[in-house]
């Protein structure tokens, strides 16, 4: 009879030995996850300033799944262990599944009173319905990653990307190509600032929010450097008219950020961006571009339906997934409740939202 196993795996780094090697070619392997649940991706949050806490789960000494765990500090013991795109497990195998899910939340309840945690949330990318291994945890209410989005299949030639693409989505990237926009890539020191600046400009605009530059600055001096991250700058005549954030790890490429300037609207700076993108994807080895984040119902309120238009005429498939799931253990959660009223008195209003968990 195989032995299965949950070990702690304390502060792999990036260039670390065999170890870090199984654990990339896990996660690239599995796709139920992605890059968030990388090494790279860890030492991005460490930059940020949270926590990681790593588990790997192992057969017969091979290690064949785990996750990691991110967390912000909470001097009242009531903070949230999160995994985004994780547990890497072998989601086909529910037998073996289940087990491994079973010793992670095992260990992380016996290391949860002395991280103060309350909650384990996981996000693995798994179409629904939740699979019956998660009876025990229920819908969260904040998403870490989309639950719907609309992935473009990059692997055929890309006159085949182009001919599946709706008319107007084509046209477009021929527009830019008439009219001489030209795409570069730039991994200089500059490029973060250059990029925060046109993504102000485009928020200011289209009234979405953007991450605080030194976000995208720790983003940068990892992702980069590990070729997991480039920006990419749409030019005219000497002129910037927008940007792109163009994330690689394993098969898939995900369009993280974008923007486009209010200068020149007419040369169509923005289908060229993703034209460009999806080539340097399919360059790099992938084979799906994720366009991260869509609307396939076109409510108005949704926080994707002003770009879910521009999106659609890519062409594409639309992928939905079973979005966060959240574990509580109970006993640390009434602690919590009777550290934050002692501490702080909060009012029945502010207790309900607390007991909502909403994100760290």
């Amino acid at each position: 009879m195989s032995s299965l196993e949950v070990r702690l795996l304390p502060d792999i780094s990036i260039d670390d030995d065999a170890v870090a090697c199984k654990w990339e070619a896990l996660v690239t392997s599995n796709p139920a996850s992605g890059i968030m649940q990388s090494l790279p991706w860890a030492e991005v949050k460490r930059r940020q300033g949270l926590s990681s806490f790593h588990l790997g789960v192992y057969q017969d000494n091979e290690m064949i799944g785990g996750a990691l765990f991110y967390t912000a500090s909470k001097r009242n013991g009531a903070a949230i262990l999160v995994a985004p795109e994780g547990p890497v497990l072998p989601w086909n195998d529910d037998i073996l599944a289940r087990k491994s899910l079973g010793l992670i939340i095992d260990e992380v309840e016996r290391q949860s009173r002395s991280l103060g945690i309350i909650t384990l949330r996981i996000e693995p990318r798994l179409p629904p319905p939740s699979p019956s291994i998660l009876h025990e945890f229920g819908r969260a209410p904040v998403d870490l990653v989309p639950s719907e989005t609309l992935v473009i299949d990059i692997s055929q030639p890309p006159e085949a990307i182009l001919a599946s693409m709706k008319p107007k989505g084509r046209y477009n990237i021929g527009l830019a190509q008439r009219a001489d926009v030209e795409v570069v890539s730039d991994c200089s020191e500059t490029a973060v600032n250059r990029f925060h600046s046109i993504m102000l400009e485009a928020s200011a605009r289209d009234g979405f929010e953007v991450e605080p530059l030194q976000f995208f600055e720790h983003l940068a001096s990892v992702l980069v450097p590990s070729g997991h991250a480039k920006f990419l700058f749409a030019e005219h005549n000497g002129e910037t008219l927008g940007t792109l954030l163009l994330m690689t790890y394993g098969r898939r490429a995900t369009y993280l950020y974008g923007g486009i300037t209010n200068r020149k609207r007419n040369v169509m700076s923005g289908y060229a961006l993703q034209w460009a993108a999806m080539n340097a994807a399919r360059n790099a080895g992938c084979s799906e571009y994720d366009l991260y984040g869509f609307d396939a119902s076109g409510a108005p309120q949704h926080r994707y339906s002003r770009f879910s238009q521009f999106k659609s005429r890519f062409g594409g498939t639309v992928e939905r997934y079973i979005g966060a799931q959240d574990y509580f253990f109970l006993d640390n959660l009434s602690d919590a409740f009777v550290k934050i009223v002692g501490e702080t008195r909060m009012t029945e209003q502010e207790l309900a939202s607390c007991a909502r968990i909403g994100s760290f």
